[in-house]
């Protein structure tokens, strides 16, 4: 052992005691944030979420008296079907520690008490990643059905390059026509304000509008830096989640770090630690980074940024969660090892969430 100097041996440490951890991990998200808060539907059981809707109208028309109608009996009515999908995070320590070593006035912070948060802040960030990601990607089937395949018509490829013909069980296309149809918009360029106001419109049906835009980082900048001076945007609150935002039409536009674009794409696609290490486990370790967008990773400088607008209420967006109270955001008891003096539990979430998919509008490859 090497020899102390004096003044390791002869002064104590002194630590900071407010804060006494500081978050340089973590990226916070308004979307799960929202959905829990005003969005949620309780699950109570069942072997897969029904949702239903019309597809089409009945037949009928104008008519000159004497007419014959038309009394064929068509189906108007179809069902969407979503499995629960279930998230954990794993809390781990030795006996050795809680209870013996990190206790007392000598703690500076009670490391159970601290890896206990920080798996709670864990599992809502994983949620948040995969809200922009998909279940019907490759080894992706454990994780949430997304905005990527939600927001699609079957063949125009959303902001990850792939296109899906299914959503809900149903094939796009088929009998169901467009019913189950959103088209993303590729940018490819800078925004301008006509194409948000088209991309909004496009989600918009009489009085039900978007109400929320989901953008990232570098998006909020460029929409703030070229209209807000305008007039066209107003800095506003959501009072429901006490998110800052930039006020357009009905909509709250926010931003997400972890919704795709640059910062989550990096160089290589692993810039984020707790987007990769979501990917990898629930993967089974076939997939160690950021999907790639279309066009492939930006180059150092350059941006690919996403937008979504979304009519988050119901019953155009719902978050269903396991009324379960283990299952809703709970934690499981400390179990022991076998052979060690090793504990773990878990926190658990079963959940998901689904769209009406043309209440709502994704775009990608914004570059300014």
């Amino acid at each position: 052992m090497a020899e102390l100097d004096q003044l390791t041996v002869s002064t104590k440490r002194y630590v900071r005691e407010n804060p006494k951890l500081v978050d340089n991990v973590f990226q916070q998200g308004p979307v799960v944030a929202y959905a829990k808060q005003n969005l949620r539907e309780d699950y109570d059981g069942g072997r897969y979420i029904a949702e239903n809707f019309w597809y089409n109208g009945l037949i009928g028309g104008a008519y000159a008296p004497g007419k014959e109608f038309d009394i064929t009996e068509p189906q108007v009515e179809q069902q969407g079907q979503f499995n629960i999908k279930f998230n954990e995070v794993n809390v781990t320590l030795s006996k050795e520690e809680i209870q013996v070593i990190n206790k007392g006035p000598n703690a500076i912070f009670r490391l159970i008490e601290s890896r206990v948060q920080n798996a709670y802040i864990t599992i809502g960030a994983h949620m948040e990643i995969a809200m922009y990601l998909s279940a019907l990607d490759a080894n992706m089937s454990a994780s949430f059905n997304g905005l990527p395949e939600a927001l699609n018509d079957g063949s125009t490829v959303s902001w990850n390059n792939n296109a899906y013909t299914t959503y809900g069980t149903l094939t796009r296309g088929g009998a169901i026509g467009t019913a189950y149809n959103s088209v993303p918009k590729d940018v490819n360029g800078t925004i301008e304000y006509n194409t948000l106001e088209e991309t909004y419109g496009t989600a918009s049906f009489g009085a039900m509008e978007p109400n929320i835009g989901i953008t990232t980082q570098f998006g909020y900048s460029f929409v703030k830096e070229k209209f807000q001076t305008q007039q066209r945007f107003n800095d506003t609150q959501d009072p429901k989640i006490g998110f800052n935002g930039l006020k357009f039409n009905d909509a709250v536009l926010m931003k997400s770090r972890y919704a795709p674009g640059a910062y989550l794409f990096g160089s290589s696609g692993t810039a984020d630690p707790i987007a990769v290490g979501f990917l990898k486990q629930t993967s089974g370790g076939a997939i160690t980074a950021y999907p790639a967008p279309v066009g492939g990773y930006p180059s150092a400088g350059a941006y690919s940024e996403t937008l979504f607008w979304l009519n988050a209420r119901k019953p155009f967006m719902n978050w269903y969660m396991s009324d379960d109270p283990e299952y809703q955001l709970g934690i499981t008891g400390f179990k022991p090892a076998q052979g060690n003096t090793k504990v773990a539990c878990q926190v658990l979430c079963a959940s998901n969430v689904t769209f009406n998919p043309r209440y709502h509008q994704q775009l990608y490859r914004i570059s300014g």
